[in-house]
Formats: structure tokens, C-alpha cells, sequence
């Protein structure tokens, strides 16, 4: 008798192959024509060190498994052939291909096997949005359903098929789409009509990866894909966790009293030191809400499951950016659930208008905790998750005296140290203006303390090479304060002067970065389907 083989050893070299797996997926390819049989069988199987293998049972010998092959099921399977794993839609990343035939012996294992039951492998955000991601393997994904679209029809030679876009956040603050086609739009619907949708996990297993109007999405193939919502898998837990230890990890924001959390434990940043970010964090941002972004679609989810998560256009001196905010804390800050917003709304029959109450937001200024994930995708446009919010003044004017936004650079003549706080208009004169002399020596003094720092702890000074560094540094710090100088003080001429006509004329030195436009984040393509269905 010959030995048991790992999965992951199999290859044509081998004779008398023989593996003991799980089937942990099975689906049947139709038959063309009358044939009461299917085309084919197809598996995946699994063993218990986690390898998996594509399996196929070819028309000629599907009589004699359909009966016999059973998905969920372990069992011993030998003598079989081996093929090459080719096709665009791979279940795995074996280098082969297992074909049953007509020698291939299958023997039921007992239930109390070792092997995993569904061994999921799931794929982060990052990974699948990596620049030359290969999309020709199907991948396993789990997220929170963040977002359900509505029911929709594609026309296609003849044939109508209803599909549903969702959002899952399948990273903590991270959004992707997936497009549900056909018996799984029709499954997504019976979950949805079970009452048990709420905090809702979702689990897609071999799903299909594309690249959509640039942009990756999800979207199932016809057959394969499996879908599960709240599975109670150790895998699936181990999801839940991590984003509450995510929570407990940042100091468990939501139980912090607003002093310390906004004035103790997180560093102030302006909304341009966000964006320089090349690590993940979390810091506070003291910012004006400019617009409300994407209206109408400040809500998600339906019936009773319906849930807040709101875009917001934010500014401050330095620049602007997307600060998206969830249910809670936005039920924190407007006082109402999105039901009572949205019951009124559903009534009227018109969903179209944004609601009143999100509306009085804009103007105002609040400090935010955000959070900073960073990606790899040059596509990928940044947006920030809102933990925490307040619009307290006291807290607010502790935040501006504990970091002053410092102007260091004022190009009209030399170096102005002016905080936020401070006014720079004074009659038709800015103050504090020094020479461009004195402009050069304080550079020269900022480059004689990095130099003593360094002599601090080294007995060598700055060498050429790195007082050029220093330069370079000391001009790039420079030309960022124009951009944060520059847009204070067409801030301070339009509260002076009164007539539009004068507000333009004295901001003609605003550069193009003034005028920024938004980003448009996690747009759910309700109006679009990911590509041709296969």
C-alpha cells in the first residue's frame, strides 16, 4: 500500500497517488442540451497542512461520482490523474490539476477528520490593491456589510439578470465593492429579509478580483463562489477581534473623556501633515466642514439596518481633505438616529435632498481624532475615518493654545512667526514683517542648531553632502509655509476687504493647489455593472 501524499507534493512524477482531503467546495457545470447529467464536477480540496488543489471530474466519468463526492466531506482518494492549473479563473495556486477517472478510488473518511472544514485564506485590502495584482486567481474575502445598493437589471442578449452592489469593509475603514449577480443577489436578499443583518459579517470564498474603470472591485463567478454571512468559524472570529483589538491597541477611544482624548494622547496635526503620513496612526485635526460629500448618499443598509456614514468635505489653512463619519459617532453629533432622519424621508417618497441636520453642519469647525491608513494603490484616494468629534469650544480653543499652527515664512519680504490665532491684518499693513536678510539668517541659524545638535552626540560636524540635505530641507519646509501663509492671508483679505472684485485681485499670487477638488470615496456603482458576466 503506498503512503499518504501531501497536497502540496503532488505532481505527473508520482505514481499511485494517494491523499485523504476535505471537498471543501462543489459545484456542477450544466450540460448543453437535454442531458439530465452535468457537464462536469468541480472541486477544491483541501488537506490538514492547508494545501489546496483544483479537481475536476470530466463528463465521460460523471455518472460514476455524482453520487459518490460529497461537498464538506473528507476523504481518501488515489489513483488519479494529474494535469497543468491553467485558466483564467484559478481556485487555486497549485502548479496542477487532479482529474478522476475511471481508476480513481474514493473511500469516505469519519467526521472526526483532522482536516480544516472550510480553510479559509483571506486577502487584505492592501494586497488585493497592490500595483500588479494578478486577478486570474479566485481569493477568499471577509468583511463588515457596510453598504447594500440597490436591486438592478441587466439586459444582455435577451436574457435579463437582477444584481446588487455591496460594500464590505473588509480592513478597518477600508471599502470594497462586489457585485452580486443572480442566486447570489437572491441569497443576499433572503439574509437581508432574516432581521439578523445587523453588525452583519459576510464571507466570500473564491471570489473573482477585477479592475474596473481602474478601480479593483470584487464580483462572483457563476458558479464557484460561495457566500456566508455570520459564519461562526475561528477565522471569522479571529476578523471580529481584530477590529476590536484595533480599538483597545488605540487606547479604546470612545471611553476616553474628551480632554484627554483630544489633548493628551493624540498628537495635532493640520490636514496637509495628514496627508504626508507614510505609516498608519491616528492623531487630531482641528478642521471647518466645507460641504457634505456625495449627497444623497449619507446612509447605507435598509429597513431597520439602515446606518449613518457620512462624507465630509473638511478645511483648515493648510489644505482639505474626505473625513468620512460612521453611525455612532454621528448619532453623537447630530442627536438622531439615521431612522428618525430617514423614516420622514422614506414617507415623502424622496430620498433626493440631504436632511436639514446634516446640512447645519457645514461652517462649522470641530476638532477630529481620524485615523490614517495608508495604501500601496496609486488609485486608491485617501479618505479618513472619523473616531471622534467635537465641536466644544473650550476644548477647541485648549487645542489652539497647546498647538498654534506656526507661519514662519511671509514672502512679501521675510519671516512673519505668527500663529493661527493671531490676526496678520492690521489696517492695510502686515505685521511683523522682517528683511529678507534677516530672512537668510535665520535659515543660517536653523542649519548652526542642527549642526550643534548633531555635536551633541557626534564629534564630527555637518559635512558638505549633508549641509546641502539641510538646505534642501530647510527650502521644502519654506515653500510648504508659502502655500499655509499664502492661504491665511486670502483668508484674512476677504474678511477685510468687503467688495468680491478686491478679494481677487489681491489673491491673483494663489497658486492652482489652492483649488482643490475632492475625491469621490467609496462610491458604491450602483449604476454599474463590473464587466460582462461569465
Amino acid at each position: 500500500m503506498a503512503g499518504i501524499h501531501k497536497i502540496a507534493d503532488i505532481n505527473p512524477t508520482i505514481d499511485n497517488l494517494c491523499v485523504r482531503i476535505r471537498v471543501i467546495r462543489l459545484w456542477t457545470l450544466p450540460s448543453y442540451g437535454n442531458s439530465p447529467l452535468p457537464y462536469s464536477i468541480e472541486m477544491v480540496w483541501l488537506d490538514e497542512d492547508g494545501g489546496k488543489i483544483h479537481a475536476s471530474v470530466k463528463k465521460a466519468f460523471v455518472s460514476r461520482f455524482v453520487n459518490l463526492l460529497e461537498e464538506g466531506i473528507s476523504y481518501q482518494i488515489r489513483y488519479f490523474g494529474v494535469g497543468l492549473n491553467k485558466g483564467y479563473f484559478k481556485t487555486t495556486h497549485h502548479e496542477y490539476v487532479v482529474n478522476l477517472n475511471q481508476r480513481t478510488d474514493v473511500h469516505r473518511l469519519p467526521e472526526s477528520s483532522s482536516i480544516p472544514r472550510y480553510g479559509f485564506k483571506f486577502v487584505s485590502f492592501d494586497t488585493l490593491n497592490a500595483p500588479g495584482y494578478d486577478c486570474t486567481y479566485l481569493v477568499d474575502v471577509v468583511g463588515y456589510l457596510a453598504g447594500i445598493g440597490n436591486e438592478k437589471t441587466l439586459e444582455k442578449d435577451g436574457k435579463s439578470t437582477k444584481y446588487t452592489v455591496i460594500e464590505l469593509e473588509i480592513d478597518d475603514g477600508k471599502i470594497m465593492e462586489c457585485a452580486l449577480f443572480d442566486n447570489y443577489a437572491h441569497e443576499l436578499n433572503a439574509f437581508l429579509g432574516s432581521g439578523n443583518k445587523d453588525g452583519a459579517v459576510v464571507v466570500l470564498q473564491f471570489v473573482r478580483v477585477k479592475l474596473f474603470n481602474e478601480k479593483i472591485v470584487l464580483q462572483n463567478s457563476m458558479y464557484g463562489t460561495k457566500m456566508f454571512f455570520n459564519l461562526e468559524d475561528t477565522t471569522v472570529i479571529q476578523f471580529k477581534n481584530s477590529f476590536v483589538r484595533f480599538e483597545e491597541s488605540t487606547g479604546n477611544i470612545g471611553g476616553i473623556p474628551n480632554e484627554a482624548a483630544f489633548l493628551k494622547i493624540y498628537q495635532g496635526k493640520t490636514i496637509e501633515q495628514l496627508k504626508e503620513f507614510e505609516t498608519n496612526s491616528i492623531c487630531i485635526v482641528l478642521a471647518t466642514i466645507s460641504h457634505i460629500m456625495d449627497t444623497p448618499d449619507w446612509w447605507y443598509g435598509q429597513c431597520e439596518c439602515n446606518r449613518y456614514r457620512i462624507k465630509l468635505g473638511v478645511i483648515d489653512d493648510s489644505d482639505c481633505a474626505c473625513f468620512v463619519v460612521f453611525d455612532k459617532e454621528a448619532k453623537q453629533v447630530l442627536g438622531k438616529s439615521c431612522v428618525e432622519i430617514l423614516d420622514p424621508l422614506l414617507l415623502k417618497g424622496d430620498l433626493s435632498d440631504t436632511p436639514t441636520l446634516l446640512l447645519n453642519l457645514i461652517d462649522k469647525t470641530f476638532l477630529f481624532i481620524v485615523e490614517v491608513q495608508i495604501s500601496d494603490n496609486p488609485h486608491f484616494s485617501p479618505s479618513y475615518k472619523v473616531k471622534k468629534m467635537t465641536d466644544n469650544v473650550d476644548l477647541i480653543n485648549k487645542f489652539k493654545e497647546a498647538h498654534p499652527i506656526q507661519i514662519d515664512v511671509d514672502y512679501t519680504g521675510g519671516l512673519l512667526p505668527i500663529s493661527k490665532t493671531s490676526s496678520i491684518i492690521e489696517g492695510e499693513k502686515v505685521k511683523g514683517a522682517k528683511t529678507s536678510q534677516q530672512q537668510l539668517q535665520q535659515t543660517s541659524n536653523n542649519i548652526d542648531q542642527l549642526q550643534s545638535q548633531r555635536a551633541s552626540t557626534s564629534n564630527s560636524n555637518l559635512d558638505t553632502k549633508e549641509l546641502e540635505e539641510v538646505c534642501i530641507a530647510e527650502k521644502g519646509r519654506h515653500l510648504r509655509q508659502r502655500k499655509t501663509f499664502l492661504k491665511e492671508l486670502a483668508i484674512n483679505l476677504s474678511k477685510f476687504f468687503e467688495e468680491v472684485e478686491d478679494i481677487t485681485e489681491n489673491t491673483t499670487i494663489l497658486d492652482d493647489s489652492v483649488q482643490i477638488e475632492y475625491p469621490a470615496i467609496f462610491d458604491v456603482a450602483e449604476n454599474t455593472v463590473f464587466g460582462n458576466l461569465l
